[in-house]
């Protein structure tokens, strides 16, 4: 009886190992698909701003053409984009709220190419 009980637990031991293996296997592939994701998105996100950021450009160029008011703009559909990657980039890195402004802050920087963005363009980012 004694060996039997040495057995039962033999195997008993035998399948946890194999279990817990293959839950971190499992875990790995599953942390592995999470961080390409989150890598795919940001590069999505940075095509995006680049595509804005070039079509900003030409539109700046013909406005100062034509002796309009030369001030980097922010369309309203510009500002949803921004704040559609904005979250985008919050949900998928895990940005902590504490530097999110800074976020909204450099997406419009690199968006405009100007170096001062007005706060409340940030804040509307941040929390609408």
């Amino acid at each position: 009886m004694v060996k039997a009980e040495h057995t039962d637990y033999a195997r008993a031991v035998i399948a946890s190992a194999l279990l817990l293996q293959r839950n971190s296997a499992t875990g790995t592939a599953a942390f592995r698909r999470d961080v390409d994701q989150s890598r795919k998105a940001i590069q999505a996100s940075r095509e995006l701003l680049k595509r804005l950021r070039l079509r900003y450009r030409d539109d700046m160029a013909h406005l100062i053409s034509g002796d309009a008011d030369p001030r980097p703009l922010v369309s309203a559909f510009d500002a949803d984009i921004l704040r559609s990657v904005f979250r985008t980039l919050v949900r998928e890195t895990g940005v902590p709220e504490c530097q999110w402004r800074e976020l909204a802050k450099t997406l419009v920087h690199e968006f405009t190419g100007c170096e001062r963005v007005e706060d409340c363009l940030a804040d509307w980012i941040i929390h609408a």
